[in-house]
C-alpha cells in the first residue's frame, strides 16, 4: 500500500467516533476482527494515530483482513454520503475493486446465480464468506482436519459454495498459502445418491478428476484403473497417487453428505462411511471434506465411528449463517467488485448500484428464514428487472410490483404456473414435485434428484420442467454417466411458496410412509423373497400403504425402483404368485382362494363382466379318443372354459330375472327348486349340488346372452382336452403328482377356488381337469354318442373330485349319475364349438 492509500485508510479510521478511547476501538475491531487471525496481534494502545498505523501494518500482511475492515468501516458509515465513496475508492485501489484479495477478473453473464450453489468455476463472483474460509482452512490445518473433516450448517447457510467456490477454487488457484502444492492435487466432488449407489458416484466423479491436469497427461488412466474395478476406496487412493509427489493429495468434497442417512440408502451409506473412513485413516494422502446439513447431524450418532472422528480436533467445521456484513458483500461484490464483459468478451457499461440497497436486502435476508437463498433469489430477479436501465436501485427492490425479498420466489413461481396455464398444469406440477420431494421422519421437506428420463412419457411435466427451469427454480444437470436429472434449486421453494408448502403438507404422512417404503424394501434380501415369498410387511399393512401412497401420487415412481416393487406388491398380486410355487401346502391353496374371494376375486374367467359370467376361453385341436368299451370318438376343434363355471357365475343365472326362473330354457329338461347350498357357496368357488338339468338350462341361457353356442362338452372333448390330446393319463402327464389337484390324497376335503393347482393346467392352460369337483357332460353313460337332452338315462360325470382318489382324477375315467341329482361334489364347465369369435 503507498503512503497516499495509506493516509487515506488512516483518516477513515481516525474519523470514527469511536476511535479516540481504546475500550472504544477495542469495541468496535471486536466485532470486525474477532474471528480473524490478526485479532490476537493486535496493540490498540496508544493514540489514534498510533493505533491506526499499526492496525494497517498488520493488516497489510493478510490482504484478506484489509477488505474485512473495509466492509466493517463500511458498515460504520453507511449513513455517510461522503466516506462510502472512499471506501469504494480504496477497494478498487488495493483490490482492483476485488474485496477478498483477488485481482479484479472479467465475468460473462449474470453476477448473481439466484438459488443455484456457487460451484468451483463460480469463485469469481463469490462474495462475503472470507472469514468463514479462513476458519475452514485453519480447520483442515489442525491433525484431524488433514484427513477427514465435515462442514456442518443449517439449511442455506451456503455450505456447498464455501468448498467449491471457496475451498476448492483457492486450492486449484494456490491462494491458499496454508496448503502448499495444492495447485497439483486432484480434486474431485460428488454427491452420494448421484447414480444410486454413493461408490459409483465417487469412482465416477475420480474417473471425471483424472481428466484434468496435471493428472491427464501422467498416465493412461483406463487401463490403470481397470483391474481395480472391485477395489477399496483406499486402494483407489494409493493407485492414482503413487507416481505425484509426496505432498500431492486427493480431496474428495462428499458434498450433501445426509444423502447417506436417506432412507433407501441407509446400508449402503453406512458401509461407504465405513470405508471412507478407513481410507483416511493416517499416513493416506486422500483427504475428505464432507457437508451435512446440522438438522441431519443426528443421524451420525447411528455411527459410532463418524462420532468419533466428528469430535476430533479440526473434524468439525461449524459454518455460521453469513452475518449482515457478509451479506452486504455478496449483493456488492459482484456487480461491483467484478469486470462484467459480453458475450465477446468486452466490458460491459458499468452498473449503478444504489449505495442504501446492499444494507436493505442484507437486513431483511438477517431476519427471515432462509435469508441467504431468499436474497440470492431476489438479486437475480432483481438484476433481470433492472438490465435495461443498468441501475440495482432500492426503489425497484421494495416496489409493490417487486415486494422486496419474501415473496419474489413465490411470485415467481405462481407466475410460472400460471404462464403453463390449467388445471393439467397443476396436476402435472403434482407429478413433477412428487419425484423431486423427500419428507424425513422430522417432518422437514428436502429435495430429490430424478432423472428427467422419468417424465419421458409425460409431455405436460415435461413442459412444467422447461418452464421453471426457465424460470430458475429448478436445475437440470447430468449425472457423471452423461444422463440428465433434475433437482428444486433450493430449499426454500419448498418453503416460500404457499401453493407448494401447502401441498406437501397435505401429503407429509404419505412422503414419510414413502421413505420408510425405500429403507425396508432395499433392507430385505430381494432373492430370498421372490424364492419363498417371505412378505416383509403383512398383507394389508401393504395393501393400506398402497393405497396412502396413490392417494399421495407417490406409488408410480416408487413402482419404478424394482426392489420397491417387489415390496409393495398388493395382496392380491403375491398370492397369485405364490399358488405358482411348489413349496405351497395344499391348505395354504384353500385359504389364498379363500382370501382371493374376500379381495374380490378379478382374475378373467372367474366372475362376472358387463353383469354376466366372464369366461375364459381356451383353444383345444381336433383329434381322436378312445372312450373304454364304446370305442373311438372324432373330436373337432373347439374351445373349453378355463374354469370350472363358479358359485357367483351360477347365482347371476338364479337371480336373473329371464334367468332360472324363466321357462325358456327347460324345454324337455326337469326343474326343481334352487338349491338352499347354492347361496352359502363361496363366490370363487365352483359351483355345486347342480344337476345336469341345471346345467343346461345355464347353458342355453348363456347362450341367448352371448350369442355363441355355449353347452356342456361331449365326453370325448373332456377327454381329449383332460389329458389324451398328448396321451397322457392326468392333465399334466402321465404319471400322478402330489401338489397338482385337489383330490383326497391333498387332504383338503372340500372345494377350493378355481384355479389354484396350476402345476395341474393342462398345455392350454385349462385348469381343474382333474379333482375340485365331477363334471357334468352332455353325453349319456350308455350311449355316449347320444346328447340330446331328452330321457332319464345316467349322464356323463368326469375329473374326479375332492372327495375321491387320483384313480379318479384320470382323463379316462368314466363316472356318470342321473340328471336329476344334484351331488355336494358335482359341478360342470362349459365349451363352444369351433371358430367363435372372442368375447
Amino acid at each position: 500500500m503507498n503512503a497516499a492509500l495509506r493516509s487515506r485508510f488512516e483518516r477513515l479510521l481516525k474519523d470514527l467516533p469511536q476511535w479516540e478511547k481504546e475500550e472504544d476501538r477495542r469495541s468496535l475491531l471486536g466485532q470486525i476482527l474477532r474471528t480473524h487471525d490478526v485479532w490476537d496481534h493486535l496493540d490498540l494502545k496508544g493514540n489514534s494515530a498510533v493505533t491506526a498505523s499499526g492496525l494497517l501494518d498488520i493488516c497489510e500482511k493478510d490482504p484478506t483482513s484489509l477488505g474485512v475492515l473495509l466492509d466493517g468501516l463500511r458498515d460504520c458509515f453507511k449513513t455517510d454520503a461522503l466516506r462510502r465513496p472512499e471506501i469504494d475508492f480504496l477497494y478498487t485501489q488495493l483490490f482492483g475493486r476485488g474485496s477478498n484479495g483477488r485481482p479484479r477478473v472479467p465475468w460473462k453473464g449474470a453476477p448473481y446465480l439466484g438459488l443455484n450453489f456457487f460451484d468451483r468455476e463460480h469463485a469469481p463472483i463469490f462474495f462475503g464468506r472470507e472469514q468463514a474460509l479462513q476458519g475452514l482452512v485453519s480447520a483442515l490445518t489442525k491433525e484431524q482436519g488433514q484427513y477427514f473433516s465435515v462442514v456442518l450448517g443449517a439449511s442455506g447457510a451456503g455450505k456447498s459454495s464455501l468448498v467449491r467456490a471457496g475451498l476448492w477454487a483457492g486450492l486449484s488457484d494456490g491462494r491458499i498459502k496454508e496448503m502448499p502444492g495444492s495447485p497439483q492435487w486432484l480434486i474431485t466432488a460428488t454427491t452420494p445418491t448421484e447414480l444410486g449407489d454413493p461408490m459409483l458416484a465417487l469412482r465416477a466423479c475420480l474417473n471425471e478428476g483424472l481428466k484434468h491436469e496435471p493428472f491427464r497427461s501422467q498416465r493412461d488412466w483406463k487401463s490403470v484403473l481397470a483391474p481395480l474395478k472391485s477395489a477399496s476406496i483406499r486402494q483407489l487412493a494409493e493407485k492414482v497417487l503413487e507416481q505425484s509427489a509426496a505432498e500431492t493429495r486427493w480431496l474428495l468434497i462428499l458434498d450433501q453428505m445426509e444423502e447417506l442417512f436417506a432412507a433407501e440408502m441407509q446400508a449402503a451409506g453406512a458401509d461407504f462411511l465405513d470405508e471412507l473412513i478407513q481410507a483416511t485413516q493416517p499416513p493416506s494422502r486422500l483427504r475428505v471434506v464432507a457437508t451435512l446439513r446440522a438438522d441431519f447431524c443426528h443421524h451420525c450418532h447411528a455411527h459410532p465411528p463418524l462420532v468419533r472422528l466428528m469430535n476430533r480436533d479440526g473434524a468439525t467445521f461449524h459454518l455460521a449463517l453469513p452475518d449482515r456484513r457478509s451479506l452486504e458483500a455478496m449483493v456488492r461484490g459482484p456487480l461491483t467488485q467484478v469486470e462484467l464483459v459480453d458475450e465477446n468478451g468486452k466490458p460491459e457499461r458499468d452498473w449503478y448500484l444504489d449505495p442504501d440497497l446492499p444494507a436493505t436486502i442484507a437486513s431483511d435476508a438477517d431476519r427471515h428464514p432462509g435469508g441467504l437463498a431468499l436474497m440470492a433469489f431476489a438479486l437475480r430477479e432483481l438484476y433481470e428487472k433492472c438490465k435495461e436501465s443498468r441501475r440495482m436501485e432500492t426503489a425497484a427492490y421494495t416496489s409493490d410490483e417487486f415486494g422486496g425479498l419474501g415473496g419474489a420466489i413465490s411470485r415467481k413461481a405462481e407466475a410460472t404456473l400460471r404462464g403453463l396455464g390449467g388445471s393439467q398444469a397443476d396436476k402435472a406440477l403434482e407429478r413433477v414435485f412428487a419425484r423431486l420431494v423427500r419428507v424425513a421422519g422430522d417432518g422437514e421437506a428436502t429435495r430429490r434428484r430424478e432423472p428427467l428420463a422419468a417424465w419421458a412419457q409425460d409431455a405436460e411435466a415435461r413442459q412444467v420442467i422447461d418452464a421453471f427451469q426457465k424460470a430458475r427454480l429448478l436445475v437440470s444437470d447430468r449425472e457423471p454417466g452423461g444422463k440428465p436429472v433434475v433437482e428444486v434449486a433450493h430449499e426454500a421453494l419448498l418453503r416460500e411458496w404457499p401453493k407448494l408448502r401447502a401441498w406437501i403438507n397435505d401429503r407429509k404422512d404419505g412422503f414419510q410412509l414413502a421413505e420408510r417404503v425405500r429403507a425396508e424394501a432395499r433392507g430385505f434380501n430381494q432373492t430370498e423373497i421372490r424364492a419363498g415369498l417371505k412378505r416383509p410387511w403383512d398383507a394389508e399393512h401393504i395393501d393400506r400403504a398402497r393405497r396412502k401412497l396413490k392417494a399421495a401420487g407417490l406409488l408410480a415412481p416408487l413402482e419404478e425402483d424394482a426392489a420397491t416393487k417387489l415390496f409393495l406388491t398388493p395382496e392380491v398380486d403375491w398370492i397369485l404368485e405364490e399358488i405358482k410355487l411348489e413349496e405351497t401346502t395344499n391348505l395354504r391353496r384353500l385359504e389364498i382362494g379363500r382370501r382371493l374371494a374376500e379381495l374380490g376375486d378379478l382374475r378373467p374367467g372367474v366372475g362376472l363382466r358387463e353383469g354376466l359370467p366372464d369366461i375364459l376361453w381356451r383353444d383345444v385341436s381336433g383329434g381322436s379318443v378312445e372312450i373304454e368299451k364304446h370305442g373311438t370318438f372324432e373330436v373337432q376343434p373347439f374351445r373349453m372354459a378355463a374354469y370350472p363355471i363358479t358359485a357367483t357365475q351360477f347365482r347371476c343365472f338364479l337371480e336373473a330375472e329371464d334367468g332360472f326362473g324363466s321357462g325358456d330354457w327347460w324345454g324337455g329338461l326337469q326343474r326343481s327348486a334352487p338349491d338352499v347350498a347354492w347361496a352359502a357357496l363361496i363366490g370363487n368357488h365352483p359351483v355345486t349340488d347342480v344337476s345336469w338339468f341345471d346345467a343346461v338350462a345355464f347353458c342355453r341361457w348363456l347362450t341367448a346372452k352371448l350369442g355363441l353356442p355355449v353347452r356342456l362338452p361331449d365326453e370325448q372333448e373332456w377327454q381329449w382336452a383332460a389329458g389324451n390330446e398328448k396321451n397322457w393319463a392326468y392333465p399334466w402327464g402321465p404319471e400322478w403328482l402330489s401338489g397338482h389337484a385337489n383330490t383326497h390324497e391333498s387332504e383338503i376335503r372340500r372345494t377350493t377356488a378355481v384355479g389354484m393347482f396350476p402345476k395341474g393346467n393342462t398345455d392350454s392352460q385349462i385348469s381343474d381337469l382333474a379333482g375340485n369337483v365331477w363334471e357334468w357332460c352332455r353325453s349319456k353313460y350308455d350311449h355316449p354318442k347320444n346328447v340330446e337332452p331328452g330321457g332319464d338315462g345316467a349322464r356323463v360325470l368326469r375329473g374326479g373330485s375332492w372327495n375321491v382318489n387320483q384313480v379318479n382324477a384320470r382323463a379316462e375315467c368314466r363316472s356318470s349319475h342321473l340328471p336329476l341329482v344334484r351331488n355336494y361334489d358335482s359341478g360342470f364347465r362349459v365349451v363352444v364349438s369351433s371358430p367363435i369369435q372372442k368375447r
